[in-house]
């Protein structure tokens, strides 16, 4: 079996990162049992993780490509800005803007996605399709028939 574990995103402080996730966004921390150093978050209820890794590379604040989705975009952004998240490029006022960006303390910047709900629903269950391994040929049979 093999399943994608986690999106590595380098921090400065893994444990204060952690607190800004869960407190700012509302996100859940996890711990891997042995795993010695990992911090996790997530969103309530997601499987994929965010491991906020620290020193075990240079901060390369920017872009991390990272998307998260919403079902309502305004009123995500509305609630984050009000928690102090910093939104480096926020939705443009008057427009039906699909999507801004946000940053965390390290300068680290995600994209916030909106959204239909019943296209967010359906990706949160989304899995990659199962590939069905090959079965290895058999040589074939030399049955005589009888008569």
């Amino acid at each position: 079996m093999l399943a994608l574990a986690d999106v590595a995103v380098v921090v400065s402080d893994a444990k204060a990162s952690a607190q800004w996730w869960t407190e700012k966004l509302g996100f859940a921390t996890h711990t891997l049992e042995g795993s010695g150093h990992a911090v996790l978050v997530a969103p309530p209820g997601e499987r994929l993780l965010l491991h906020l890794c620290e020193g075990y590379a240079p901060l390369e604040p920017g872009n991390t490509g990272i998307a998260f989705m919403t079902d309502d975009l305004k009123a995500t952004v509305a609630r984050w800005s009000r928690a102090g998240v910093q939104f480096p490029d926020p939705p443009e006022p008057g427009t039906e803007s699909r999507m801004a960006r946000f940053a965390d303390p390290d300068g680290n910047v995600f994209w916030l996605v909106g959204a239909p709900a019943a296209f967010v629903r359906k990706a949160a269950r989304l899995r990659a399709p199962t590939v069905a391994r090959k079965k290895p040929r058999r040589p074939p049979t030399t049955r005589r028939a009888r008569r």
